[in-house]
């Protein structure tokens, strides 16, 4: 299970406070992957499905590697 924390100071209007927390725990959320995750865990995936899933991944890793590495030699 996951525990995550979130903190809601004392001061200043309780609304406000409350939308910034709940904004802080949705960050976390979606920094962690936890969202994505969930979203991918609320339907069956066919195995096609997983596949090109796993493709676009690992597509998107190459592309960053190589901007990474052209940001570098510069």
């Amino acid at each position: 299970m996951i525990n995550v924390e979130v903190r809601i100071p004392k001061k200043g209007d309780p609304k406000t406070n409350l939308d910034k927390a709940l904004q802080r725990l949705k960050t976390k959320l979606t920094n962690e992957g936890i969202i994505d995750i969930v979203r991918a865990k609320r339907a069956f995936e066919t195995p096609k499905e997983k596949r090109e899933r796993k493709l676009r991944n690992r597509l998107k890793l190459i592309k960053s590697k190589k901007s990474f590495d052209n940001k570098k030699d510069l």
